[in-house]
């Protein structure tokens, strides 16, 4: 069997196993998910009822171009049809990326840490790639400018960004912008961008006409809840679009997919609410953190970095003592982002047992209910790198 040699650079994504096989497995009854930067609602009530009218047609392929959405889009923001792409989850329109923009002769700069896609995407094309570290866990735009080479196709850069939380804002990132060449194809991940509250917060969008080598990628697996369905957007110039279309496959965005995202459009003033209940949970928990005497990162997404280096336990044991007392997190020691732990914001009452595992941690208490963990189960094998 003869394989692409490249696969042995690579390791699967592994995402962790359903809450009912982790409580299971301890003994426990409650385990809250915060690790995957999910939403703790579903679909707007009224996307629920548009899938429902929809099921019956489902013996139908779904529209390969996505007309209806593209339209909606197109509208809101302000930008013509003929600049949008989609895919199934962002993550596919990388990937697509990276087919189109990548290869052995072709480099690219990617900030670490970060999320994992951006690194595979490299290597799945043999693309030479440089990992620029964060200064402090904050960008180093000097050090991703003097990473950029005679032969760099790609710049990654993700705002939000995932894990920190930490968001560029326009001033900064526009300026970053008028200092790279313009055979630099940059994208802006704005997975998380639904959850800035920043006064500073623009539409990026609109810069597509002042800086043609910028791509713009977003999600509806975020805010809008439809993580279970997989679609997402890119926004760039006609000719990024074509070459995208070139190599994504037939039907790539199913039609509930399809569906739900454009209903979800039709509906600004119940994102607008999720936006700020996730703020006002955000900074609940950092208030409440910072009276414990436990630090963490300024965020602009639906999760906060947590600092886990002065707790009463060492803190790579932090994720598994968590778990232990029924709360997944995302381990940064497992991100290269050693010390610190990625933590969803949940609903109210899940944020509670998180604040009571992190005070029982503080106080070296032991938890409630003693469990001894499975052989190959671990806070490391169950945390996602979403």
């Amino acid at each position: 069997m003869r394989l692409n040699p490249v696969l042995d650079k690579l390791t699967p994504y592994r995402a962790g196993p359903p809450v009912t096989a982790i409580q299971r497995r301890y003994g426990l009854d409650t385990v809250v998910r915060l690790s995957a930067n999910e939403i703790p609602w579903g679909p707007f009530p009224e996307v629920i009822e548009a899938l429902k009218r929809a099921v019956e047609g489902l013996n139908r392929y779904p529209d390969g171009s996505c007309e209806e959405l593209r339209g909606l889009l197109a509208e809101r923001l302000s930008v013509p049809e003929e600049s949008f792409m989609f895919g199934n989850g962002s993550c596919e329109l990388l990937m697509l990326l990276g087919q189109a923009f990548l290869s052995p002769s072709h480099h690219v700069v990617i900030p670490h840490p970060s999320f994992v896609m951006y690194r595979s995407i490299a290597m799945m094309n043999g693309a030479p790639f440089s990992a620029v570290h964060h200064r402090d866990l904050v960008y180093d735009l000097d050090a991703m400018l003097a990473a950029i080479r005679n032969d760099t196709s790609l710049l990654i850069v993700c705002n939000p960004d995932n894990p920190t939380g930490g968001y560029l804002e326009p001033p900064i990132l526009r300026a970053f912008l008028d200092r790279i060449p313009e055979d630099v194809v940059v994208v802006l991940d704005e997975a998380y961008g639904e959850f800035v509250t920043s006064p500073a917060r623009q539409e990026s969008a609109v810069w597509l006409s002042e800086y043609p080598n910028l791509v713009i990628l977003r999600t509806f697996s975020k805010i809008y809840g439809l993580a279970g369905l997989r679609i997402g957007y890119g926004i760039a110039d006609r000719q990024v679009v074509q070459a995208l279309d070139k190599v994504r496959q037939p039907f790539n965005v199913d039609s509930l997919a399809q569906i739900a995202a454009s209903e979800s459009l039709r509906r600004p003033e119940r994102m607008e609410e999720r936006r700020w209940q996730v703020a006002a949970e955000r900074d609940r928990l950092a208030s409440r953190l910072t009276d414990m005497g436990i630090g963490c990162r300024p965020s602009q997404a639906n999760f906060l970095l947590v600092d886990v280096t002065d707790l009463r336990i060492p803190g790579p044991e932090a994720p598994q003592a968590l778990l232990e007392r029924g709360v997944l997190t995302r381990s940064g020691y497992a991100m290269d982002c050693p010390g610190w732990i990625r933590v969803t914001i949940g609903e109210v009452e899940e944020g509670d047992l998180f604040l009571a595992a992190m005070q029982e941690l503080r106080d070296a208490r032991g938890p409630a209910k003693m469990t001894h963990p499975v052989a190959g189960l671990s806070a490391e094998t169950l945390s996602p790198e979403s």
